[in-house]
């Protein structure tokens, strides 16, 4: 699925965009099914966030539509490039925002385990309109922490960070990035997104650990998932069924 090029970019500066990637009219039963979604999640309407909204898990409110995101061959063969074939899935997210983010990264497996997002905007997004920002290569730990050490006068630039990358899309494209790679989104505007979570293979204890603690809390993983899965789906629970059993 993956060209090298795409690969050694991925590896390099902590993300790739894969542009036209899903059938618009894919895109749209998603976008459809949305603000429902949302809705059944939070039990009414929304009324405690009012600059965003995220509910994890997401799709076990709309396993029939969302589902079909973890079932897709062109998404596991994304993944088995970038993490191998015994890839893990942890946690769906839903985010609806309508203001910026600042600089930050999410959590922070072993310098040899990649924990990736896949990212599908429903809305175009732009620079003037709250598209994602990265910081290439900042998923390697001396630039992160160098990042941190200085971050009141780097990461207060906010869009201004030498370096710093924007990443404009349309329905249909979609972002894959490491979760250690600092992101953002600059400046307010309303956008609507899925975020899928996948980890790599466990090396050892200690990564088996990281996916477990990552994974399991919130309960996260719910029946849903597991109703009529195909194989790619019931492969990349396999580690979550496993861990479960032998707990």
């Amino acid at each position: 699925m993956l060209t090298d090029e795409q690969k050694g970019q991925f590896e390099t500066l902590g993300c790739i965009v894969l542009k036209d990637f899903l059938p618009l009219d894919q895109v749209a039963r998603y976008r459809d099914a949305f603000e429902d979604t949302l809705t059944k999640a939070n039990d009414g309407p929304w009324d405690k966030a009012p600059t965003r909204h995220q509910v994890l898990p997401f799709f076990k409110f709309a396993p029939e539509v969302y589902n079909h995101l973890l079932d897709d061959q062109r998404v596991g063969e994304v993944l088995a490039d970038l993490l191998d074939e015994d890839y893990t899935f942890t946690v769906s997210e839903a985010i609806k925002h309508w203001n910026g983010t600042g600089w930050h990264h999410d959590s922070v497996a072993a310098e040899h385990h990649t924990h990736l997002k896949i990212l599908v905007f429903l809305d175009q997004t732009r620079i003037d309109t709250g598209c994602l920002y990265v910081i290439p290569g900042s998923q390697f730990t001396p630039y992160r922490e160098r990042m941190e050490e200085h971050g009141p006068s780097i990461l207060q630039l906010g869009p201004n960070v030498p370096g710093a990358y924007a990443i404009e899309t349309d329905p249909g494209d979609v972002i894959v990035f490491n979760v250690k790679c600092y992101h953002g989104a600059f400046p307010d505007g309303m956008r609507r997104g899925l975020y899928l979570n996948f980890m790599g293979k466990p090396q050892n204890e200690a990564d088996e650990d990281y996916i477990w603690n990552v994974g399991s809390r919130g309960g996260w993983y719910t029946s849903e998932l597991w109703e009529n899965p195909t194989p790619q789906r019931a492969s990349m629970l396999k580690f979550w069924e496993d861990r479960r059993d032998a707990a």
